[in-house]
């Protein structure tokens, strides 16, 4: 059952974490080898045991999923039923009942580029993704602008309205997502969806100053929120003009802030 809804969350792009017991001595409710598996929401599959031991797992799992981290941690109970603890939470607990030790393993899904707009620049977008290696998805409500056919290496093509988002695509905190759609109106739209997914690590939007002035307005007129994970104007300056080139100047953006890079160059002073 683990296995199977691993599975499931990885195709959905939900982050989890996989619970092994390493180590048991004594009196345990599971042995050695045990799984259990618990996603970002809590949801579980498998047990290690039940009872106060999986309720620390399910905590120290959200903890090893947000650090991208693995973690060991060994119980022990005095022998009264449920009354597990972890071990460095009361030095003065016995073993008598028993111990075991598990190891939290984060299964993280791989960061992608959600495209609001597969027309020219979201064409070539798509592109570098490609060439990059980087998995990609497109969202347009216009049928010939998701056509497989146009993006043939997509992880998805979604052809749904703009007003509805999250009833048609999977979100998650590996979405780095690009706003580019056909009018300024379906911009803002987007816009002030995905602001409301805390979850998101990057939106960026294609537009001038003073588009995004207007459109950021209107949103927090709305009672809307944003905050520093809007990038717009989307994009390095690098004189970009044409699709081609405006697609590699937010492509490199988006490098820079999933990778986690600076924009700084690596050249040395030869003269």
């Amino acid at each position: 059952m683990w296995l199977q809804r691993i599975s499931e969350w990885h195709a959905a792009g939900v982050p989890c974490a996989l619970v092994t017991i390493i180590e048991s001595s004594g009196s345990t409710p599971r042995k050695v080898g045990s799984k259990m598996a618990v996603s970002n929401k809590g949801e579980i599959a498998g047990s290690v045991g039940g009872g106060g031991v999986e309720l620390s797992c399910m905590g120290i799992t959200q903890d090893a999923i947000k650090k991208e981290i693995c973690i060991t941690k060994r119980f022990v109970s005095k022998g009264d039923g449920d009354e597990w603890k972890a071990d460095d939470d009361d030095t003065s607990l016995g073993v008598c009942g028993g111990s075991l030790t598990v190891f939290i393993e984060p299964i993280l899904v791989e960061p992608e580029v959600v495209i609001f707009g597969g027309g020219h620049v979201g064409l070539h977008l798509g592109k570098l993704c490609e060439v990059l290696a980087i998995p990609y998805r497109v969202y347009d409500d216009r049928p010939e602008f998701v056509d497989p056919g146009r993006f043939p290496e997509a992880k998805e093509v979604i052809c749904a309205p703009f007003t509805a988002i999250e009833p048609n695509i999977n979100l998650y905190g590996r979405s780095y997502c690009v706003i580019m759609t056909y009018g300024h109106e379906h911009d803002e739209e987007v816009l002030e969806q995905l602001l409301k997914h805390q979850e998101l690590p990057y939106i960026g939007m294609i537009g001038s100053v003073s588009k995004a002035s207007v459109l950021i307005e209107n949103i927090k007129k709305r009672g809307g929120i944003v905050d520093d994970r809007l990038y717009c104007p989307i994009g390095l300056k690098i004189g970009k003009n044409l699709p081609q080139e405006i697609a590699l100047s937010l492509m490199a953006e988006v490098v820079v802030v999933m990778r986690g890079g600076k924009l700084e160059h690596m050249r040395r002073d030869w003269s």
